[in-house]
């Protein structure tokens, strides 16, 4: 019984590892950070150049002007997620959580070629729901925190006045922390048997990843992008510590607590992949389109590895699909320019694996407005300083009634039946400094 137990309960350990944002899926936002850019859904690729470009095209450190590039970015996030926990599947609501991705980035142009150093957010996630209530007295927490930040440096040539290429090596680095509840087998365990499990302290720092980009000035008015981002696979370790109870009683069952005991969950984080344009409509309007694919069919099961487990380690299947997005943007050039942009998501969870840490099984959408003022020079390519402002929405949504499992182990990875949503708003903020 003792091992059955800790099978039932830790095998659900990876689910938490498998977190996502409000506005898109798997472990990133559309528009994790960019004050400028993130005002066109992040349709930078085809004309971005300077220190940012280590994030959005490396193509873009070869800038047509000499000289250095300091950006600073900062885009507080406040998110809320829903969906059924407990038994009697009732829709339980998470706190608001505010994260705050950031991008830090320097670059140097000179001649035909271009370099960069930076740190910034990837990829993340915080979801809390506090007291859910499975019982007279069992109200457990339920909780996703997770944090990618990578630190990267690159370079970029200008292979003629129309073609630029770059790539830019990565180091990722993890953290997490989570709390959760899993459904026990009713044999030999007592009916209505739950388990709250909390993994925290999770850590992992993978180096061997990299990010590729080209730009190619088709004509005076039409610009195109082509960019890469390799897969990295994960592999955080921490502690992983589990309490059993009778979720009608709200009683222990065994004994009270487990320890703390060494726990790796593994996952990916995938490649991306994609293709943009930008074009002059005329002297007031530019017009992008960007179409990104991401490889999360790569997230098909979550391992978890523990001393407690007989044989040393478990699997939780998600069967993530791959994301599709389709980002628009546009640009009115007055003094103030605005800017404004939406995107659309396909699913990355999969309805029969839903969970209220997860986005929704459904499309998700994003809208966003910015503007932005540049100083210090008679046009925007002369001026040394410059601020952005961006403000954005997004949703996501998904019903799994009557195809999800009833939540027994097993059945469906113990998903319940109802409607999963989340709902963020962010405020990207910018400050460009060149000199």
């Amino acid at each position: 019984m003792k091992k059955m137990l800790k099978v039932a309960v830790l095998a659900a350990t990876a689910t938490a590892f498998s977190a996502s944002d409000a506005n898109a899926a798997g472990f990133e936002k559309v528009n994790m950070w960019g004050a400028r850019w993130s005002a066109v859904q992040g349709i930078a690729g085809p004309t971005i150049q300077g220190s940012d470009s280590l994030y959005y095209n490396p193509a873009g450190l070869a800038a047509d002007k000499e000289g250095h590039s300091l950006g600073v970015n900062i885009s507080p996030t406040s998110a809320t997620f829903s969906g059924p926990i407990n038994n009697s599947n009732e829709k339980a609501t998470s706190s608001a959580s505010l994260s705050l991705p950031f991008g830090l980035t320097y670059s140097h142009a000179m001649g035909d070629w271009g370099f960069g150093i930076g740190a910034f957010a990837s990829g993340g996630n915080s979801v809390e729901y506090k007291d859910v209530s499975f019982g007279p007295s069992f109200k457990p927490a339920v909780k996703t925190a997770i944090s990618l930040v990578e630190i990267s440096a690159g370079a970029a040539y200008k292979v003629s006045p129309d073609l630029k290429l770059g790539l830019a090596w990565r180091v990722t680095m993890a953290q997490a922390d989570f709390a959760f509840v899993t459904r026990l087998p009713t044999s030999p365990l007592p009916a209505n048997s739950v388990a709250n499990t909390t993994l925290k302290d999770l850590k992992e720092t993978q180096a061997v990843a990299f990010r590729a980009g080209a730009q190619y000035r088709v004509d005076e008015s039409t610009d195109v992008s082509l960019t890469f981002r390799s897969e990295v696979n994960l592999k955080v370790k921490g502690k992983a510590q589990t309490t059993t109870f009778n979720a009608s009683s709200g009683t222990v069952i065994g004994a009270a607590t487990t320890g703390d005991n060494d726990a790796t969950a593994s996952t990916t984080f995938p490649m991306m992949i994609a293709l943009a344009g930008a074009h002059k409509l005329n002297g007031d309007w530019d017009l992008m389109a960007q179409y990104d694919f991401a490889q999360y069919s790569r997230v098909g099961e979550l391992v978890v590895e523990s001393s407690t487990f007989p044989g040393g380690s478990t699997r939780l299947t998600t069967d993530w699909r791959d994301q599709h997005t389709i980002r628009l943007g546009a640009e009115y050039k007055t003094p103030w320019p605005v800017r404004f942009g939406t995107s659309v998501g396909t699913a990355v969870t999969n309805p029969d694996y839903a969970r209220p840490t997860f986005t929704g099984p459904g499309l998700g959408y994003s809208f966003t407005v910015g503007t932005g003022k540049a100083f210090g020079g008679e046009t925007e390519a002369d001026s040394n300083f410059r601020v952005d402002g961006t403000l954005e929405y997004s949703s996501a949504s998904g019903d799994v009634s009557g195809r999800a499992a009833s939540g027994t182990v097993g059945a469906g990875q113990d998903t319940r039946n109802g409607e999963y949503t989340s709902t963020g708003y962010a405020a990207h903020i910018g400050m460009t400094y060149n000199f």
